[in-house]
């Protein structure tokens, strides 16, 4: 017989097993269920080039490894902005960043809200997982009424279910999202939903369209749905405002030049140039900010704003270190500072 010791572990280890396997079932998002295409094989989506986020093992690896993490600040308990006008008429576009992937785009008396994230962990529990570093820019309540919500896809600190649920609840808003979310959303009470494929379009009045394009990531919210419903990014595009482009969360790749020749140029774009360190485990799904600024170049846009950095802190580089990264790139780049702007939380902007 086995010693005591040795037994209460091995129950120990069982029962953590089943916890554990059980909290990432439930947790879990339905899947897709259609026809097979260039980057669906009727049970996962893949990745244009073949690229893939790395495993349960590569993340064991970076985590026991000694993580080189640089240095976040404590919790800046900065005030909010001021709420945001409740529309912008015609051609005109005001941009707010909120924080991490959500920003507030406003033209032709329309509201447009992106990856709304008010949590303050992204994690399936709000006692574990990371933290926030500072509160969002615009106050939940300051929001106006949100005309168009895009949903890039379902991790969970881009989709803050409840957020989204606020959201629907309180504006019923026509939402957009990638192949697959649109049966969580339904899940969780939202209704209203359009799900896109890549290249995928929808008319949402007679003078915008959203269009769904390619990103280089992942997705999943639990431990059975890896890959099992889309990724992606939205251009909206508006006969009086332009292409405005939410390139969502993506690492680099050519297709971003495709979508600059088939769809650009952009009047404004928002682009991720956080969570990159270390290189061999973010870069197939996280863009670093020199391959941030190469999107700039490769959609034609003629304005960017960063996102994706300074909020959560989910990888090893530092809380400030995207930006000084594009700032350095920038020195070298007449014009560029200009063209790429690192707005505060909270700070809304005209767009030229």
């Amino acid at each position: 017989m086995l010693p005591k010791i040795l037994l209460g572990l091995l129950i120990f280890i069982v029962v953590a097993a089943v916890v554990i396997l059980t909290i990432g079932y439930l947790i879990s998002a339905p899947g897709y269920q259609g026809p097979v295409t260039d980057h669906f094989d009727g049970k996962q989506f893949h990745n244009y080039n073949g690229a893939q986020a790395k495993g349960l093992l590569e993340a064991l690896q970076w985590m026991l490894s000694g993580r080189d993490q640089k240095p976040w600040g404590a919790f800046r308990n900065v005030p909010p902005g001021p709420p945001p006008p409740s529309r912008v008429a015609g051609s005109e576009v005001r941009v707010t960043f909120v924080n991490h992937s959500t920003v507030l785009l406003q033209f032709d008396s329309l509201n447009v809200l992106t990856d709304p994230v008010w949590y303050d962990r992204t994690s399936p529990y709000q006692w574990a997982g990371p933290k926030r570093n500072r509160p969002p820019g615009i106050r939940f309540d300051d929001v106006p009424k949100i005309d168009i919500l895009l949903i890039s896809h379902n991790h969970w600190d881009h989709l803050d279910i409840e957020t989204v649920q606020r959201l629907c609840q309180r504006d019923q808003p026509k939402v957009y999202c990638p192949l697959g979310v649109k049966a969580f959303l339904e899940e969780q009470g939202c209704r209203n939903v359009t799900e896109l494929d890549w290249h995928g379009s929808a008319v949402f009045n007679d003078s915008t369209t959203i269009r769904c394009v390619p990103a280089q990531h992942f997705s999943g919210r639990g431990m059975f749905d890896r890959d099992a419903t889309l990724w992606c990014g939205f251009i909206v595009d508006s006969q009086t405002a332009g292409k405005l482009y939410f390139v969502g969360d993506t690492g680099y790749g050519a297709f971003f030049k495709e979508i600059g020749a088939k769809y650009g140029p952009m009047r404004l774009s928002m682009v991720p140039i956080g969570a990159f360190k270390p290189t061999w485990f973010m870069a197939p799904i996280h863009c670093s900010p020199i391959e941030a600024v190469q999107i700039h170049e490769d959609i034609r846009s003629q304005q960017s704003v960063a996102i994706h950095y300074g909020t959560f802190p989910l990888a090893d580089d530092g809380e400030n270190e995207p930006i000084e990264e594009l700032r350095k790139v920038a020195q070298n780049r007449p014009g560029l500072a200009d063209h790429f702007w690192i707005l505060p939380e909270g700070e809304g902007r005209m767009v030229p």
